[in-house]
C-alpha cells in the first residue's frame, strides 16, 4: 500500500472524520473525535490539523482554505482539502440541487440485507479506469475456472475519496458473491458486504459520472432525508457486468441507519 500500518489506521481515521464533518451536521465535533478512535478532542484537533492544514471545527464551519495554502499549492506535500467534500457536483445552483433530490428521492429503495461472503480481486491502480477494467476481466476469468455460480453476483468496493486520499493510496476491489465452501488463492482474496439496511439507487452512463453521483446522494439526498451513512465505504453493485469502453449500468449501494 505504500505506507505502514500506522500511517494506514491514521490516514483512514482522519478521513472518515473528515467525511462525517461534511455529511453529519447533527454529530458534534466531540463525537465524531471519539467515534474516530481519539481519547480527546485536542488529540483529535491536533491530528486533524497535522494531516489537513485546518482544524476540524473550521471545516465545519465551510471554511476556505486556509492561510498559505497557495504556497502549500506550490508543493507536492499540500494537504487534501477536506473543505472540498461540500462541493456539490459542478458547483450546482438550488434549482439544480433541487432537481437532483427529486430525482434521487424518486429512485431510491432500501434492501436489508444479510452478510455476503465475497471474493475479491484488487486493481493494481485504484481508481484508473483501464485498471479496474482489467481487474473485473480477470476476475469474471477466474470465477469461472472456480465453478463460482452464474450469472455473477458482482460488486465493486471503493474505499477512498479521491478528494482526500492520494490517487496512488486508493483501493479498488472487483468482488463476486462466493460460498464459503470454495477455496480462494492469491490473487483471490475473500471480504463481505456486512449485513444491514441499504440505500439502493440505480446509476446508467459514463463511469466519469459516478463520483457526481456519489456527491448528489451524499451532499443533497442524505442531510434531507432521515437516515445518515452507516459506512461512508459507497457499494458498487453491478447489475449487467462491470464497466466496458467507460460505460457502465449498476446501483449504489449506501449502508444506512437513523439519525
Amino acid at each position: 500500500m505504500g505506507e505502514s500500518v500506522g500511517q494506514f489506521i491514521t490516514r483512514t481515521r482522519l478521513e472518515r472524520a473528515a467525511f462525517r464533518l461534511a455529511y453529519e451536521p447533527d454529530a458534534s465535533v466531540s463525537e465524531i473525535a471519539l467515534g474516530s478512535g481519539y481519547s480527546s478532542l485536542s488529540n483529535f484537533s491536533k491530528a486533524f490539523a497535522a494531516r489537513f492544514g485546518r482544524a476540524p471545527t473550521r471545516v465545519r464551519k465551510r471554511d476556505g482554505l486556509p492561510a498559505g495554502a497557495a504556497q502549500r499549492a506550490r508543493s507536492a506535500q499540500r494537504p487534501p482539502d477536506p473543505g472540498r467534500l461540500f462541493a456539490l457536483p459542478r458547483e450546482a445552483g438550488a434549482a439544480e440541487r433541487e432537481r437532483r433530490y427529486q430525482k434521487l428521492a424518486r429512485s431510491v429503495r432500501f434492501e436489508r440485507c444479510e452478510a455476503r461472503s465475497l471474493a475479491c480481486l484488487a486493481s493494481a491502480n485504484g481508481y484508473e479506469l483501464a485498471a479496474t477494467e482489467a481487474a473485473w476481466s480477470e476476475l469474471v476469468a477466474r470465477a469461472l475456472q472456480l465453478g463460482i455460480e452464474q450469472p455473477l453476483d458482482a460488486f465493486g468496493l471503493s474505499f477512498d475519496s479521491p478528494q482526500l486520499t492520494r490517487p496512488e493510496l486508493c483501493r479498488y476491489y472487483a468482488c463476486v458473491a462466493c460460498p464459503d465452501e470454495i477455496a480462494l488463492a492469491p490473487p483471490l482474496f475473500r471480504s463481505e458486504l456486512p449485513a444491514g439496511r441499504y440505500a439502493v439507487f440505480p446509476y446508467a452512463g459514463a463511469v466519469s459520472g459516478v463520483e457526481d453521483t456519489y456527491r448528489s446522494i451524499y451532499s443533497i439526498w442524505l442531510p434531507r432525508s432521515s437516515l445518515r451513512p452507516d459506512e461512508f465505504t459507497p457499494i458498487d453493485h453491478y447489475v449487467k457486468g462491470g464497466p466496458v469502453r467507460g460505460q457502465i449500468e449498476m446501483e449504489i449501494w449506501i449502508k444506512v441507519r437513523a439519525r
